[in-house]
């Protein structure tokens, strides 16, 4: 009989299993954290004392480490997140939009987005990226798009969009950041994938380097920092920094965790001092992996080659993305062969890819245990690919504002009988964590099939009630 403690058990078991991780948080179950930041935690788990400082009015230590981690990745400020990206997204949208405001949305946004729109208010217009069908995954926001949804509109406040995607994926955000200063607007980037950018040369520029005003990103996902921990970065003078501290102050807990703010400034710390050292050498491990899988198999492991292609401006190598289009066997498939038999937890699954998250957590030896996994999985060809119903991301047609659809009077019907009605709630496909459906947005077929595709091939699709049905608006 289990504890009457379960999830405690649940973590403890895990723990003991001992499995390969090539999955977030970057420290790895704290195998990427150097020993002289390994303490014991309970002691340093305090609240706001005259020693500690206040996260919302800091004037010591903690104002301390949030001006050393501006200067480590050249932002004018720097916040500490302890709600996750979420909140800074969240934050940065308020700062910039007033309610009934209208913002140019990437449309391959993660759902704090959504989120951010249906509590301010914000009225998006969305762009969206182009899709890949070789992967099955979406590539990146093209610049002239991004000016053609401006002239549409130029009421907006500004541009949001995400670089790199979860799968690695970079715009070209010098001339997206180009093109909206043109307009005297502001561009914000949820740059949660790419907290690591800043710390070799081989890796994609980061947001704040090619001119985003505003960007967020989750530091636990790719550094040494933990779960929950996130910055906001400040990077022009455009920005008004006062509002956006009392946005801050909204989305922010009350009682901030100092453990998760101390990791943040160890994780700064410790890229800093030995960053490049760090991903130079796992760049060369995921080098290792890509080659020798490619040389292998049918070239699965995409890698630069979808660079110039659309609107691809760059890829993150140290992300390692193998792809089984061509082969029998699904993403979802070899995730969980990789676990089941192999002891390696991944990231995310697809139904045609799997996406892997390397840290200075892990060493050679998990990229070559990785390797030979796979090869076996292949070889014993057990899988079956599902069939793909789609050709692209189905793209659901823009009815009414997510905030006006979210709060607005609703009832509960059987997914498969919503054709034409209007959406209530964010339906995502987690992870990647983008929506495959908005509130405000009318649900067609090819949603309703797309759903259920990724239902049938061992996905989920996060929001539907009791997972059959799913809110919508009420006739009137």
């Amino acid at each position: 009989m289990r504890s009457n403690a379960p999830l405690f058990s649940c973590l403890i078991e895990y723990a003991q299993k001992n499995k390969i991780p090539f999955h977030m948080p970057g420290h790895k179950q704290g195998r990427g954290i150097l020993n002289r930041f390994k303490t014991d935690l309970f002691r340093i788990d305090v609240t706001e004392l005259p020693d500690t400082d206040n996260l919302h009015f800091p004037e010591g230590a903690i104002a301390e480490a949030q001006k050393l981690m501006a200067e480590a990745f050249g932002a004018l400020e720097s916040f500490f997140l302890v709600n996750g990206s979420t909140c800074g997204i969240q934050a940065m949208i308020a700062a910039v939009c007033n309610p009934g405001d209208v913002l140019i949305v990437d449309r391959n946004c993660h759902s704090s987005v959504i989120s951010a729109l249906i509590l301010c208010g914000v009225i998006p217009r969305y762009i969206y990226p182009e899709y890949i069908v070789e992967t099955g995954f979406v590539g990146g926001i093209a610049p002239v798009n991004v000016k053609e949804a401006i002239d549409r509109y130029p009421e907006a406040k500004g541009v949001i969009i995400t670089s790199p995607n979860y799968y690695g994926i970079c715009s070209d955000v010098r001339a997206i950041a180009d093109v909206v200063h043109s307009y005297d607007k502001l561009l914000l980037v949820d740059e949660a994938h790419g907290a690591h950018f800043y710390f070799h040369e081989k890796l994609p520029k980061g947001a704040l380097q090619c001119g985003a005003d505003l960007c967020v990103q989750s530091a636990h996902k790719t550094l040494p920092a933990l779960t929950q921990s996130s910055v906001l970065h400040v990077g022009s003078d455009r920005v008004n920094v006062n509002r956006l501290k009392s946005c801050l102050r909204l989305f922010q807990s009350s009682s901030p965790s100092f453990i998760l703010m101390a990791y943040l400034d160890a994780a700064r710390c410790m890229m800093v001092e030995n960053g490049r050292k760090i991903f130079n050498d796992l760049l060369e491990y995921a080098a290792e992996f890509t080659n020798n899988m490619n040389e292998n198999t049918n070239g699965i492991c995409p890698g630069k080659r979808l660079v110039g292609k659309n609107a691809v401006y760059d890829v993150d190598l140290s992300r390692l993305v193998v792809n089984f289009s061509d082969c029998a066997v699904s993403g979802y498939h070899v995730a969980e062969k990789l676990n089941q038999q192999y002891n390696i937890q991944v990231e995310m699954a697809d139904w045609k890819n799997i996406i892997c998250i390397p840290s200075s957590g892990n060493n050679h030896d998990d990229f070559q245990a990785l390797e030979a996994a796979i090869y076996g999985i292949l070889k014993s060809n057990q899988g079956i690919m599902p069939k793909n119903i789609v050709s692209k991301y189905p793209k659901a047609p823009y009815k009414i504002p997510p905030y006006e659809a979210f709060y607005s009077d609703s009832e509960v019907i059987d997914l498969r009988n919503s054709t034409g009605r209007i959406a209530c709630d964010t339906i995502i496909s987690f992870p990647p964590g983008v929506p495959v459906l908005c509130p405000g947005e009318a649900i067609s077929t090819d949603i309703i099939e797309f759903i259920s595709e990724i239902k049938n091939a061992g996905g989920k699709a996060v929001g539907l009630v009791n997972n059959e049905g799913i809110r919508v608006l009420k006739f009137v």
